[in-house]
């Protein structure tokens, strides 16, 4: 069975709220969804970030997967990522963000060639179901609410959430308003909580390191967690938790940049930009080698990467801590049916084969921003 054709289109999706935080505010989820057929009559759907990863693949990947079969990944990996640099091509991060689309398709087909579904190929199930939290960004400034309105926002959003979710966490944005206010936020999240559901928060570097010292002081009593990337810098977000016993994760996926700071605790990562499961799989064992624990952060899935997520969840033992998710913030996950919503906790995906999902082509039709043909 051998690559026929392979089809990228980038859309773009409204979110049904404003994803403000430290850095920016985020209106729209921004993808790339891949086709790939087989001439043995299966087809795989993939996902990744960004309408740009199109071009990469209709231009790039597609004239070198023509042909080749269809099962062997790393034959695949191997035609599109043929080459490794220095570190001074950062084009090959956005190869291998683009590549993560056409893995993902490929294990759609894998499964669907056995009859199976992802989670069983991947060494099934580890859990009962992948487990998630309950995750919110801030309350955005531009919907006209004053400063002392936000921690009662954010305590509301919190109950509604983990009502809705059963997630034992819920984890929210801070650094956009001033400390004093995010200290009274954390406060009143933990007061409509409760003791029994673990409180984390994620920074994205929006505090200096005297803020998130004042910050950390003033929600002593909360009992964090964990506190994502709370500053710039490794060395200054080791200190912070070695300082404080609060547990700091990163974004850094540099092994010998982490390996010089075992105060910080774990490493949060998405599928695609490693270039798929099989890079994420691999990733996740180097940083598990270093002692330190691994999760999955939310890069604004789609039901395609959303799914392949889920699988995860369910079939690797070391992802036992709850990932990120925002699959009830965007407007439309562009796969057919009910989207797979947390509900107890997680989510246990179906016994379909593959992915388990089918596209919506009239739902990819309206975000579709252009199309990317490959060569047949």
């Amino acid at each position: 069975m051998r690559i026929k054709s392979v089809t990228a289109t980038p859309v773009n999706v409204p979110v049904t709220r404003v994803g403000a935080f430290s850095r920016t505010k985020r209106t729209h989820v921004s993808r790339t969804i891949v086709e790939i057929e087989t001439d043995g009559g299966l087809t795989g759907l993939g996902e990744t970030r960004g309408e740009w990863s199109a071009a990469i693949i209709s231009e790039t990947f597609a004239a070198r997967l023509f042909g080749l079969p269809a099962l062997e990944r790393h034959t695949a990996r191997q035609a599109c990522l043929p080459l490794r640099f220095d570190y001074g091509f950062p084009e090959q991060a956005g190869e291998r963000n683009a590549f993560a689309a056409v893995e993902l398709a490929l294990w759609d087909i894998a499964g669907k060639a056995v009859g199976q579904p992802l989670f069983r190929l991947l060494g099934g199930p580890a859990r009962a179901r992948a487990p998630f939290v309950a995750y919110a960004y801030a309350v955005d400034p531009a919907e006209g609410h004053k400063e002392a309105e936000v921690p009662d926002i954010m305590a509301g959003i919190a109950e509604r959430a983990v009502a809705a979710t059963g997630a034992v966490m819920f984890e929210f944005k801070v650094g956009l308003h001033p400390v004093a206010c995010e200290i009274e936020t954390v406060g009143a999240a933990r007061a409509a909580l409760g003791p029994d559901v673990d409180l984390a928060v994620d920074a994205n570097m929006g505090f200096s390191v005297e803020q998130a010292r004042r910050f950390l002081a003033g929600v002593e009593k909360a009992r964090l967690a964990n506190f994502e990337e709370p500053v710039e810098g490794l060395a200054e977000t080791a200190r912070l938790s070695a300082d404080t016993g609060v547990p700091v994760s990163t974004h850094c996926t540099d092994l010998d940049a982490l390996r010089a700071h075992p105060a910080i605790e774990a490493v949060v990562s998405d599928l695609h930009l490693h270039g798929g499961i099989d890079g994420v799989i691999a990733l996740m064992n180097g940083v598990t080698g270093l002692g330190k624990r691994f999760w999955l952060r939310s890069a604004w899935e789609l039901g395609i990467s959303w799914a392949a997520m889920c699988h995860l969840g369910m079939a690797r033992p070391e992802l036992d801590h709850p990932a990120q998710q925002l699959m009830d913030w965007v407007a439309d996950d562009l796969v057919l049916g009910e989207p797979w919503l947390v509900r107890e906790g997680g989510v246990c995906p179906p016994e379909t084969p593959g992915l388990g999902v089918e596209l919506d082509r009239d739902a990819m039709a309206r975000y579709a921003t252009g199309r990317g043909e490959g060569r047949q």
